[in-house]
């Protein structure tokens, strides 16, 4: 199907260097787009990472301007938990725990709409603060540049830093809203768990970071790493906990061992979307087979994976796109096709042979959703669950 591209806003691109060690010789290795609806506006989301030279830094280069990359986070809907939450709420508390203050202030930078996590922080601290640029929410600060300086005891961000486009200035912020000796905590993808799942494919990442490279980037800011973990609240993640401190590290070195294993993750995760295409592939073959013999076909969620599914696939007629989130009715009308509730078409769902899922964190909430709404139980033969593994874990 064509998208029309007078329609489209372009995120545009301008040249970055290294955050690490400040080199400006970085090697491209994977390059891909997006198209996305935000609350607002279409968006195309061009995306090229490129591993330094010098340190083994992953990040995009060429990289968005600052000045779009603002306006298209900006747009961004809050996410919607009729049907559950993409990450565990227990890991973040079992580490916040050990750092807690109870008459002291904590900020959630990126947390989107304050909620279950943020009442059950309600004994570790004092003070919950939320900072979200989404002009959809109703945090106190928009952005961490705003924060006071030393006026938090402990910040955390969850999957945000990979979405920042200048992680230093950031960082800056976060060392000087911190309280001499906070604590800022950390939760970004793993690159080294790249080759086990599907995260380079996410489009907004202009960061790509290993505990090595995390570390020598903070520490320059004088945040200091004190603990690392690999059990978070998503299962593609690290979490890092860094101490503020008064005297920033060095600069690091050249490093060709972090180099080559960046290169080897890129590919190992470039060759988990190879397999996704093929996966695609058959899917599609599938779907026009049952459609010719007037199978009805559910497909639920309206996600990358779906865009990349109808890239250049015309959607059967016996076919409906569903998604619980009634902001997501619009998102697809550049391709011509509409987007329903679940709730108003029980009866095409209840009778489909085939039922597509684009959004596999939550996969297991929306089979229990439709066993729930229709009464029927799918055969696992007859569930594709895009972007997920072999035992249905969730690779994205």
């Amino acid at each position: 199907m064509s998208v029309r591209e007078d329609a489209i806003l372009e995120i545009g691109l301008e040249p970055r260097e290294c955050e690490c060690c400040g080199s400006r010789d970085a090697e491209l290795v994977f390059s891909s787009h997006s198209i996305v609806k935000r609350a607002f506006s279409m968006w195309r989301f061009p995306m090229n990472v490129a591993v330094c030279r010098i340190c083994g830094f992953c990040f995009v280069s060429p990289g968005p301007k600052p000045e779009d990359l603002a306006q298209y986070h900006a747009e961004g809907l809050s996410g919607y938990k009729a049907i559950g939450l993409p990450y565990t709420i227990e890991p973040r508390l079992e580490v916040l725990a050990r750092y807690s203050a109870p008459s002291g202030v904590f900020a959630e930078v990126g947390g989107d709409q304050a909620g279950e996590f943020h009442q059950r922080l309600s004994g570790l601290f004092g003070r919950i603060i939320d900072v979200e640029i989404s002009e959809d929410t109703t945090a106190q600060f928009r952005s961490v540049h705003d924060l006071p300086e030393e006026s938090v005891d402990v910040i955390a961000h969850y999957d945000v830093l990979e979405h920042i486009g200048q992680v230093r200035p950031f960082l800056a912020s976060c060392h000087r809203a911190l309280k001499p000796g906070g604590v800022m905590v950390c939760e970004t993808p793993d690159m080294r768990l790249y080759p086990r799942n599907l995260v380079l494919l996410e489009f907004e990442h202009t960061n790509h970071f290993s505990v090595t490279t995390l570390a020598a980037i903070a520490g320059q800011l004088g945040l200091e790493l004190i603990e690392v973990g690999h059990l978070c609240s998503r299962t593609y993640g690290m979490v890092n906990v860094f101490r503020k401190t008064a005297v920033p590290a060095a600069r690091p070195l050249a490093n060709p061992i972090e180099r080559l294993d960046a290169l080897a993750c890129l590919r190992g995760g470039m060759e988990q979307i190879r397999r996704n295409e093929l996966q695609m592939a058959a899917l599609r073959e599938r779907m026009t087979g049952l459609s010719r013999r007037g199978k009805r076909i559910t497909v639920w969620a309206v996600t990358d994976l779906l865009r990349r599914l109808l890239d250049g696939y015309e959607l059967p007629s016996t076919a409906v796109i569903v998604d619980a989130d009634p902001r997501r009715e619009s998102h697809l009308a550049d391709l011509g096709l509409a987007v329903r509730q679940p709730k108003d078409c029980l009866d095409h769902l209840g009778d489909s042979e085939l039922l597509v899922i684009c959004a596999p964190r939550y996969g297991l909430q929306i089979l229990e959703a439709v066993t729930r709404d229709t009464g029927k139980t799918f055969a696992r033969s007859d569930v594709v669950m895009l972007g997920s593994g072999p035992s249905g874990e969730a690779l994205i």
